[in-house]
């Protein structure tokens, strides 16, 4: 069988083993925040398709079945500007993991800001988790546009976002990915995959 034949078999038998596990295993649920241009939507296309698409600013929100990291997903991308972010609260109480992005290029400014924002977030969602006796889902942030040159590491957003802060219930993770190269996304999906299970495992609530 010629290479290009075979290629053409391999895909084929990948996507229909695809099609046929997702009838007997459930995707798991993220929701992908973060402030208004810090490129989730660009995550998410990346994550869709496969490929760079050039991306609107979100109002509302957007959703895609998407396959990564070993695992198929339903994700949730909502809009990031000021108005719109009261919206979070809503989409991230009833989701397996939360995934934070931010422009890792930002201001100090924002930054501050995307701490602010992300402490709020997951106090709000520890006080849900906890009056509906359910597990905190686990919190991966994205740390975007590694390929700009003003880029930081994860290290140093580690200490910006306070990340050292969050409860100790809280199990987080950082990773450095560039959306539009699509760099290090599916590492980062496959390991909140990990966490998701190890989550789940080790709750008291289950």
């Amino acid at each position: 069988m010629c290479s290009c034949l075979w290629n053409s078999f391999v895909r084929f038998t990948q996507s229909f083993l695809w099609e046929a596990t997702s009838i007997f295993k459930e995707p798991y649920h993220a929701v992908l925040v973060g402030l208004d241009s810090s490129g989730k939507t660009t995550v998410l296309f990346r994550l869709r398709y496969g490929q760079y698409v050039n991306a609107v600013p979100t109002v509302g929100f957007n959703m895609e079945k998407v396959r990564t990291g070993g695992k198929g997903w339903i994700v949730w991308d909502v809009g990031g500007a000021e108005r719109v972010r009261p919206l979070w609260r809503s989409y991230t109480r009833a989701t397996d993991a939360l995934i934070f992005v931010v422009d890792s290029s930002s201001s100090e400014e924002r930054l501050e800001e995307a701490r602010m924002e992300l402490h709020k977030l997951t106090k709000q969602q520890s006080l849900f988790c906890s009056s509906v006796k359910r597990p905190r889902p686990p919190l991966l942030i994205l740390a975007n546009k590694q390929d700009l040159p003003t880029a930081r590491e994860p290290s140093l957003l580690t200490k910006a976002l306070g990340l050292q802060d969050l409860q100790e219930s809280q199990q987080w993770m950082i990773s450095p990915v560039c959306a539009v190269t699509g760099e290090g996304l599916d590492e980062a999906m496959s390991s909140l995959s990990q966490l998701i299970v190890k989550s789940k495992k080790s709750s008291p609530l289950r």
